[in-house]
């Protein structure tokens, strides 16, 4: 055999062999790849979404100021209705609403009719004349904020109370009251005031609001014993 004859029977077998693997790319890139391992330990994991506070959570959470301004009709209790009527007091309050608790400065006045012609024993010729009452009361509020539109509240204050009756030399038949006043100045007298309230959402922060107040004072230097009265009232609350 001739080196001619050698050689071409060598092509024909190197052609043999390699039109298999150059007839299909995709077969011989299968062959000769192999799969990438993922380098990191760690699987992608999609980020956990938390839900937003519901409106109870955002409400309970509520921080801000908080006023409101009522009309109420003080009754005192324990007094003859003949001579002590119900009267009006005219109350504010602002504090600052940390959600559940308020803590706040209350500011007001009151007037309560006496009809001093009503008094046993006294003298004809005397007329109706209001008592006059004005006041500083801190307060601390507890509420309930929740997802309905009533907001209960309980309050408590400690008042710094200014009596005046215009009125002088009274003479009340041995029996001394308070509206039996010698001279017509303010005069001082502790107490406290605590109330128990609803408020109403009528539209975003703004309630009206209804309650009722129970008062005290101590005699100081205008009554001769310890006064009470009570007080319903109506008023709009801002928060």
């Amino acid at each position: 055999m001739t080196n001619a004859k050698l050689f071409a029977l060598l092509l024909s077998l190197l052609l043999l062999l390699g039109l298999p693997l150059l007839g299909s790319p995709a077969s011989a890139q299968g062959a000769w790849s192999y799969e990438a391992t993922p380098t990191s330990p760690y699987s992608a994991r999609p980020v956990e979404q938390y839900p937003p506070p519901s409106s109870a959570a955002q409400r309970a959470s509520h921080r801000g100021y908080q006023g409101s301004f009522n009309l109420g009709v003080p009754i005192f209790l324990n007094a003859d209705r003949n001579v002590v009527r119900p009267g009006v007091d005219l109350n504010g309050f602002g504090g600052f609403d940390m959600g559940y608790v308020v803590f706040g400065l209350g500011l007001g006045a009151m007037w309560t009719p006496i009809n001093f012609y009503n008094i046993p024993g006294i003298d004809p010729g005397y007329d109706r004349r209001p008592m006059t009452r004005l006041y500083l009361a801190p307060e601390v509020r507890v509420q309930v904020p929740n997802n309905t539109r009533l907001l209960p509240y309980l309050g408590i204050s400690f008042d710094a109370n200014w009596w005046r009756v215009a009125e002088s030399n009274v003479v009340c038949s041995g029996n001394f009251y308070y509206y039996c006043a010698r001279v017509a100045v303010f005069r001082f007298t502790p107490g406290m005031t605590a109330r128990v309230g609803l408020a109403i959402r009528v539209a975003s922060g703004t309630y009206v609001d209804l309650g009722v107040k129970y008062s005290l004072t101590g005699p100081g230097s205008f009554f001769f014993q310890r006064e009470q009265w009570v007080t319903p009232y109506v008023g709009m609350l801002f928060r």
